[in-house]
C-alpha cells in the first residue's frame, strides 16, 4: 500500500512540474534539440546502431527484473 502511494506520489510529481512550470521548455529544450541530432547521427552510424541495441537490451531487461521485484512489493 505504501509502495502504491510513493509511487502515485512520484507520478503526480512530474506531472504537476510539466503542466504547472512555466521555465519546462527552457529545461527541456537543450535536451530536445541534442536527441534530434543525435537521432540523426544515430541512423547514418551502424556502431551506434549496434550500442543502442544493446543499451536498449539492457533497459529491457532491467525493467524486467523491476517489474518482478515491484509484484513481489505489492
Amino acid at each position: 500500500m505504501i509502495g502504491k502511494l510513493i509511487l502515485t506520489a512520484i507520478i503526480l510529481g512530474g506531472g504537476a512540474f510539466v503542466l504547472l512550470s512555466d521555465s519546462f521548455e527552457e529545461y527541456i529544450s537543450p535536451y530536445a534539440n541534442a536527441a534530434a541530432s543525435d537521432i540523426e547521427n544515430i541512423k547514418n552510424d551502424p556502431a551506434i546502431q549496434a550500442k543502442f541495441s544493446q543499451a536498449l537490451d539492457t533497459i529491457y531487461e532491467n525493467l524486467s527484473k523491476i517489474k518482478f521485484s515491484l509484484s513481489d512489493f505489492f
